[in-house]
């Protein structure tokens, strides 16, 4: 398991897809990335805490496993950490817009 630390600015995401059939044994669910540089790595997300700079800026820091990458490949590079990030964001982005619109105001109690 390797840690990363990132400071997002999202530029162009790759594709990727979930590998659901690799996910037995495992609490989170592998992802392909299936185009770019990195076309064919396969990795999973272990702890992720982010963070907001002085600055405004996001701090992202990961525990990944990798599941499949060619020999000798680091894991460490800054353009591959980068990019892992901003799937990961991407990944948030899209959880949150499928989301239903929650009405707070229903939810609100009075004593």
């Amino acid at each position: 398991m390797q840690k990363c630390r990132k400071t997002l600015s999202m530029a162009k995401i790759p594709e990727y897809k979930f590998k659901d059939e690799s996910m037995i044994g495992h609490d989170t669910c592998p992802i392909e990335i299936l185009e770019g540089t990195y076309k064919g790595i396969v990795y999973r997300y272990g702890k992720i805490s982010l963070n907001e700079t002085e600055s405004g800026e996001l701090n992202v820091n990961m525990d990944i496993t990798m599941v499949e990458a060619p020999e000798g490949f680091n894991q460490q590079d800054k353009d591959f950490t980068q990019t892992i990030g901003e799937i990961f964001v991407d990944i948030v982005e899209k959880n949150i817009a499928e989301q239903e619109p929650v009405d707070l105001e229903d939810d609100v109690h009075i004593d």
